[in-house]
């Protein structure tokens, strides 16, 4: 009776154990973390609607629900006429690692590195990073919902290098109702 228990027992614990590994959450599997946010652009602020959402998917994220279109204060601040509507997302570095360079793939390839010579190259990290000394690295980031995909590349101090991609399946909507 006794080794009957004892098997249950190592078998109750395998069993477990699978169920944790097999139930592990698809946001787990980045180092980094991809958040809805707001930001401020030379004084004006950058909000998503109550109806924009996100969500983790196999190889990244993805915006759903309704993204607003942007109000003339906003659109002048971000300065690309054929941009239309933004998402703004928070994105945290891994916290084991230095970050060494962060790529912006969408219709536009934007680097930020530590390196000047890199290509398309346009800033330092020092002009993207948002943290306080002693906080993890992270950005704001606003990013034009015209894009429907974004390829977003940490590649760390100890040649690690990180892709996520940000999928843009949200309905652009031009007029709030009152």
């Amino acid at each position: 009776m006794r080794k009957i228990l004892n098997i249950f027992m190592v078998l109750g614990a395998i069993v477990s154990m699978l169920l944790i590994v097999g139930c592990k959450s698809q946001k787990d599997s980045f180092a980094e973390t991809l958040t809805l946010d707001k930001a401020v652009l030379n004084e004006v602020e950058f909000e998503n609607s109550e109806k924009t959402k996100i969500k983790s998917i196999e190889d990244g994220f993805e915006i759903l629900g309704e993204v607003e279109a942007m109000t003339q204060a906003q659109a002048s601040t971000f300065g690309v006429d054929d941009v239309t509507h933004v998402v703004v997302v928070k994105f945290e570095f891994d916290k084991e690692r230095t970050i060494d360079s962060f790529t912006i793939r969408g219709d536009v390839t934007k680097v930020y590195s530590t390196n000047k010579n890199d290509e398309n190259y346009v800033g330092s990290l020092s002009s993207l990073l948002d943290n306080k000394d002693g906080e993890d690295a992270y950005c704001n980031l606003i990013l034009s919902a015209n894009t429907k995909e974004y390829t977003l590349i940490s590649k760390y101090s100890d040649d690690t290098t990180s892709e996520i991609k940000l999928k843009i399946n949200a309905t652009l909507v031009t007029a709030v109702a009152e």
